[in-house]
């Protein structure tokens, strides 16, 4: 007589052995996407940046375009006097259609303690990580015509993340000659 016994299901061991795998291909599924997430957030707030710097430069390559004199107060506000008459303030790049010249930009705090880029007192931009940080002013040096240098510094991820901040340089100059009032 043959004791034939046949084994069903899962000893201990293979049970633990295949745990084990399981909880092996579970952690690398976990960390896979938490690098994904983490990729995702950088390109996210790299492309906020991206968005806002042409944004301001827009902005304010329209407004210095026009301009016949240009001032800087404090590197920290910028002051835009057309070179003639401008029909409409839209195209200093201020948010309100009807603001008369000369166009004031500045960044100051607004009443709840953000940082803003403002153009006569109207809020254009909050400054804040990720995005643009701080913007700053100044006015070229042995420029023939007003010409305004432009230091943006800014951040491609939070605040309470590791990245290093980084500044972004450009000139904008106005188009603007003595004869565009039909002077010779």
């Amino acid at each position: 007589m043959t004791n034939q016994h046949r084994q069903r299901g899962f000893t201990l061991i293979e049970m633990m052995i295949s745990m084990f795998l399981g909880l092996i291909i579970l952690g690398g599924t976990v960390s896979a996407y938490q690098a994904i997430s983490g990729l995702r957030e950088q390109r996210d707030g790299i492309y906020a940046v991206q968005d806002e710097v042409v944004y301001v430069h827009r902005a304010l390559a329209q407004a210095v375009a026009l301009a016949g004199m240009v001032e800087v107060a404090n590197k920290s506000e910028l002051t835009i006097t057309p070179f003639g008459q401008i029909k409409s303030g839209r195209y200093a790049g201020c948010p309100q259609e009807d603001s008369a010249p000369p166009w004031k930009w500045r960044v100051a705090a607004n009443s709840d303690g953000v940082k803003m880029l403002e153009c006569n007192d109207q809020g254009v931009l909050a400054l804040s990580a990720p995005g643009i940080t701080n913007i700053k002013f100044s006015v070229c040096a042995n420029a023939t015509h007003p010409c305004v240098g432009v230091e943006l510094k800014y951040t491609p991820c939070r605040e309470d993340d590791e990245c290093d901040g980084q500044t972004l340089n450009f000139h904008l100059a106005s188009r603007a000659t003595s004869d565009s009032q039909g002077d010779p």
